[in-house]
């Protein structure tokens, strides 16, 4: 196989599995789009949420009361909506009355 013959099939491939995570994400949003006026919430397919203090990634809804959210290592579960939060990038040092959290996620706690 030549290398643009290779090129062609790789360009070929990247355009196909960006289809069908189009497809999949389209398939995904009506239910969450129900979910989100029966909540109040706005998630959306593919969004980072935080969930019991880990990131997850929402991947669709579950008997149209739960979502259904995947980690990297791709464990998926559901969750109520409720407890899920969306994940908020820090750009800077954010600081409070008794503690410091950096652009990398770590929590200072000012003691005494």
């Amino acid at each position: 196989m030549s290398p643009e013959e290779r090129e062609k099939k790789r360009r070929w491939m990247v355009e196909y599995n960006r289809r069908r995570k189009a497809s999949a994400a389209k398939a995904a949003q009506p239910d969450l789009d129900a979910l989100n006026a029966i909540y109040g919430t706005r998630f959306r397919y593919g969004q980072q949420v935080t969930v019991t203090g880990r990131r997850y990634t929402i991947i669709g809804v579950k008997w149209g009361a739960w979502l259904r959210v995947k980690n990297k290592d791709g464990k998926k579960f559901v969750c109520r909506p409720y407890d899920a939060y969306p994940v908020i990038n820090l750009f800077g040092t954010v600081t409070f009355d008794g503690w410091t959290m950096g652009p990398n996620g770590k929590l200072k706690i000012k003691k005494g």
